[in-house]
């Protein structure tokens, strides 16, 4: 899975010149709270509500966009943008652009190709890689859900998968993920086409359940 394949390619975007209430204005009609800012099709930075907000005179009170537009009127979103923004390029694994997104504390990745460029092609956010973790747990699809520890081993994860199989169940989605122990795993799995017991009596002694349950599926 790569950033191509979930970012948003239609970008909402703004000029250096831009007046803040003009990307104040853009950030309600488009319901975003970030905007890249171009100049000559080239990303040369970006300005959130936050920074048009602190760059707002300081008032006692909370002020509504009205207020906030009237405010902003003449300073240039050049005035208040971030340099140096953070990218990613459309081949980039979308694990390395959620590892990104944390390693720096930040929401929005604009995606440039190629990197060297700074060519803005699109852009990926946290909802993007929120709607990615959805699919990949499979919490749309109805089934059992099995949250379990098992032996890190080649041959464990397999050994479970054929049981499944033969009990008529086929598994749907699942993913790993470190202990504290080097010799055990943990594991999501959804499986189709077996019950909550039926599942629970394919497990042997040697793999704990965490949690175990049957899901609906969701909207």
């Amino acid at each position: 899975m790569l950033v191509r394949d979930y970012m948003m390619h239609d970008v909402v975007t703004i000029e250096p010149e831009a007046r803040l209430s003009d990307a104040l204005n853009i950030m309600r009609a488009h319901n975003v709270h970030r905007l890249p800012v171009v100049e000559d099709n080239l990303l040369v930075g970006i300005v959130s509500e936050k920074d048009l907000l602190y760059a707002l005179p300081s008032v006692d009170r909370p002020i509504s966009w009205v207020e906030a537009s009237a405010q902003a009127a003449a300073l240039p979103v050049r005035q208040v943008m971030q340099h140096g923004v953070v990218t990613v390029c459309p081949d980039c694994p979308i694990e390395l652009a959620a590892a990104t997104m944390t390693d720096h504390k930040i929401g929005v990745l604009p995606v440039v190709s190629p990197p060297e460029s700074h060519t803005l092609v699109g852009i990926i956010t946290e909802t993007d890689i929120f709607r990615l973790f959805v699919e990949m747990l499979g919490s749309r699809a109805p089934g059992v859900r099995a949250s379990l520890e098992i032996d890190n081993r080649k041959g464990a994860l397999a050994s479970l998968f054929n049981r499944i199989v033969e009990a008529g169940g086929g598994v749907t989605t699942v993913s790993s993920f470190p202990t504290t122990s080097p010799h055990r795993l943990r594991i999501i799995l959804k499986v189709a086409d077996v019950d909550q017991d039926t599942m629970r009596s394919l497990l042997k002694s040697e793999e704990t359940v965490i949690d175990l349950r049957e899901i609906q599926g969701a909207r």
